[in-house]
């Protein structure tokens, strides 16, 4: 399937939900066009390495929501369904990015079941305060699951102040004992 895509410093998972504000006419149009089809499109990473800035993989995303901000700009918010690898990379006569999507040939450590543990109580807990303390955070997630491990390790990838290129590598490259090792190293350092 061909979609559209919208490279940006931005970095989110299966489930996480992020609010883009939308002024470039291409974006607009991208919008226009993902509303129409209810196809949604592709939000990644943008990676200056890559063919049209575009990477190996991104996630399809759904349009939730719509509204304006205070100069009228358009905000969209957004929910990652899934994490897909993309090919064929173009750009039309906006530079509206496509490319060709397919089913990611790798298995992800958040594409596997991980059980909540007692031990991981304190990422739960740790996560809710934070979405209690952000009003923002906490209005934007239509559903939250902080009793799925997956779900809450995911979020914390998202959230935390490391560069994006990090999270990539945490996300893509690394499997889960690491991933999990290095947010109870952060998080028990940072909220005991």
């Amino acid at each position: 399937m061909k979609r559209a895509i919208f490279p940006l410093p931005v970095f989110i998972l299966p489930s996480g939900y992020t609010r883009l504000r939308i002024f470039e006419s291409r974006y607009l149009d991208m919008v226009k066009e993902s509303l129409k089809t209810e196809q949604g499109f592709v939000l990644c990473q943008y990676d200056v390495d890559s063919y049209l800035n575009v990477p190996q993989y991104g996630c399809l995303v759904d349009i939730i929501d719509f509204s304006q901000d205070e100069q009228g700009q358009l905000l969209i918010d957004v929910v990652a369904k899934s994490v897909v690898e993309i090919s064929d990379v173009s750009e039309n006569k906006q530079q509206l990015r496509y490319g060709q999507l397919s089913s990611t040939r790798s298995t992800f450590w958040f594409q596997q079941p991980h059980q909540l543990l007692d031990k991981d109580k304190c990422l739960k807990t740790a996560l809710q305060q934070l979405f209690t303390a952000n009003p923002q955070l906490n209005d934007l997630y239509r559903e939250t699951q902080f009793d799925e491990l997956n779900w809450v390790v995911a979020r914390w990838l998202e959230l935390l102040p490391i560069s994006i290129d990090k999270k990539q590598q945490l996300a893509f490259k690394s499997d889960f004992a690491n991933i999990h090792s290095f947010l109870h190293t952060v998080i028990n350092n940072e909220f005991s």
